[in-house]
């Protein structure tokens, strides 16, 4: 189901750029996305925040199905979230939640980070300006290894914005998920999607397998294999101007 999620999300991505000039969708960030929310603007393509209390975002379906992407996936809500991710904070659970609507991400280095003129044709990253960011899906190099979405850990998760930068290459920034016994659903710009094994000792760490952490605030340091882990996923965000 969640290879099948990803597959069907990365269809969704490629009709809208066929439909668009070629463009990559939207890919705000938390700011930037609220204020899509309070304009009612809608322009990202997802427009809610996740987060672990009772702000109605979590639960809001429409903030899924106005986004870009919404006329693209039929409808469909259970493709941007893993069947794996039923994780509830108390109060959320007290309320009568049934879930949050949201476990995909989309990479920070794809797609205008906010609607303004400079971001629209920004060519590298906001955040990492040694990369580029991708603004037209036929500028991207070996379309097979740039990831597009990913299933991020629902302790980082907030925005659809993944970013991680050079900065973070001792441990997470925005942290993939590890609900497949250690694995993760990552979808690439050549429309497949795979599930990816982590191997390193984070994956077992307090701040990772306690969900929900309220407190969390970055991923613990790296072992030799978590720094693989994260090279293996930092070859796949972009490319060096």
């Amino acid at each position: 189901m969640c290879v099948n999620n990803g597959k069907q999300l990365m269809l969704a991505w490629l009709l809208y750029a066929d439909d668009n000039g070629g463009k990559c969708v939207d890919n705000f960030g938390v700011a930037e996305t609220a204020a899509e929310i309070s304009g009612k603007t809608y322009r990202n393509w997802v427009n809610n925040n996740m987060s672990w209390n009772l702000n109605p975002a979590n639960t809001n379906t429409d903030l899924i199905r106005n986004g870009l992407l919404g006329p693209y996936t039929s409808g469909s809500l259970g493709i941007y979230k893993c069947p794996a991710d039923q994780y509830l904070d108390p109060s959320q659970r007290a309320a009568g939640w049934a879930g949050r609507t949201r476990s995909m991400s989309m990479n920070a280095y794809i797609g205008p980070f906010s609607p303004s003129r400079a971001d629209q044709t920004a060519t590298v990253n906001t955040f990492e300006i040694g990369y580029r960011q991708f603004l037209k899906v036929a500028l991207i190099p070996q379309p097979a290894k740039i990831f597009v979405m990913l299933d991020e850990h629902p302790n980082s998760i907030n925005d659809g914005y993944y970013l991680n930068t050079s900065g973070n290459a001792g441990g997470w920034g925005d942290a993939p998920t590890t609900y497949h016994n250690g694995a993760c659903g990552i979808s690439f710009a050549d429309g497949h999607s795979e599930i990816h094994k982590w191997r390193g000792g984070w994956i077992g760490f307090p701040t990772i397998k306690q969900i929900p952490n309220l407190s969390y605030s970055g991923g613990p340091g790296f072992d030799a294999l978590g720094r693989q882990d994260f090279n293996w996923l930092w070859e796949r965000p972009s490319v060096k101007r």
